[in-house]
């Protein structure tokens, strides 16, 4: 009898091998949105910006919504033309010849129903006022850390009291309202609130040293609870103006007479943000240093 060769007998002596019953794993389908409900997205914090900081314009609006987008200004002038069609935004001309944008009573109750307390800004004197520049440019810095992550609160907000905290206490020490409070989420321990204060046209050293009383307050709680207190002090201001030196010669006034420990540690709490603009207020970038800092650079 004729031997078959071994391969021949593959299958005929070994067990065939089990279909692998396990059921198959198949990739769970990405849920995308929809590009009108991304759309919809958009718009509510379109809204919500304006109604944050009282009036926007189509810059601050596109760095709100799209702070990444390499076209955010083209984007937010679409999305703008249809919230003022629908009546729920108006164009006002500003200080500046350009338009701003604000909240209508239509824009509100939209917000109201969706869960955000709102009100109109229709009648707000700093779109066309002289306080325009001054308004407008702590409020991109605010958007700016807000783009970071950090809470904010601008002079619209604290001028209706809508802090998480009161701010009265604070007003009566410091005899002013500042122009801004900016603080990061914490999951534990109390969250360290800086205060803003915009410079724009050049104060009288009395009234810096006022804005400077603001670091020998730090630690202080500004709520029953101590979950909020005063963290710092930030100056901002436009780098083609001098307001760095004329801040620093306001310290020297004010804390020259301490040991230079203290004054030390006041000047390491003050920052200093000095912004790059272009006509019209258009924001280019900033540098931040502290006074302390700015102070042993000779300037």
């Amino acid at each position: 009898m004729k031997q078959l060769p071994t391969e021949y007998l593959h299958g005929l002596l070994s067990k065939p091998a089990e279909p692998d019953r396990s059921p198959s794993r198949r990739a769970r389908p990405t849920l995308q949105r929809s590009g009108r409900e991304t759309a919809r997205l958009n718009e509510h914090k379109a809204l919500r910006a304006v109604a944050q900081f009282g009036h926007l314009r189509i810059s601050e609006l596109a760095r709100s919504v799209w702070p990444q987008a390499r076209y955010a200004e083209q984007l937010a002038r679409r999305m703008a033309a249809r919230l003022v069609a629908s009546g729920l935004l108006l164009e006002r001309r500003n200080a500046l010849g350009s338009r701003s944008l604000c909240l209508t009573r239509g824009g509100a109750a939209w917000l109201e129903l969706r869960g955000v307390e709102a009100q109109h800004t229709l009648d707000l004197s700093s779109v066309a006022g002289s306080t325009f520049f001054h308004r407008t440019l702590a409020t991109r810095y605010l958007v700016e850390r807000q783009v970071e992550g950090a809470q904010v609160l601008g002079e619209y907000q604290l001028l209706r009291r809508k802090a998480p905290f009161s701010v009265d206490a604070l007003v009566r020490v410091m005899r002013k309202l500042p122009d801004g409070m900016v603080w990061q989420r914490r999951a534990s321990g109390p969250m360290e609130v800086e205060l803003v204060e915009q410079e724009v046209a050049a104060k009288a050293r009395q009234e810096l040293e006022k804005c400077l009383r603001a670091a020998e307050l730090v630690g202080r709680s500004l709520d029953a609870g101590g979950l909020y207190r005063v963290g710092g002090l930030v100056f901002v201001y436009d780098r083609e103006l001098n307001h760095a030196r004329r801040i620093l010669l306001a310290a020297t006034s004010l804390w020259g007479d301490r040991p230079h420990a203290e004054r030390v540690m006041l000047e390491r709490r003050v920052k200093l943000v000095a912004v790059e603009l272009r006509d019209p207020l258009v924001w280019v970038g900033s540098s931040t240093v502290t006074l302390h800092d700015l102070r042993q650079r000779g300037v």
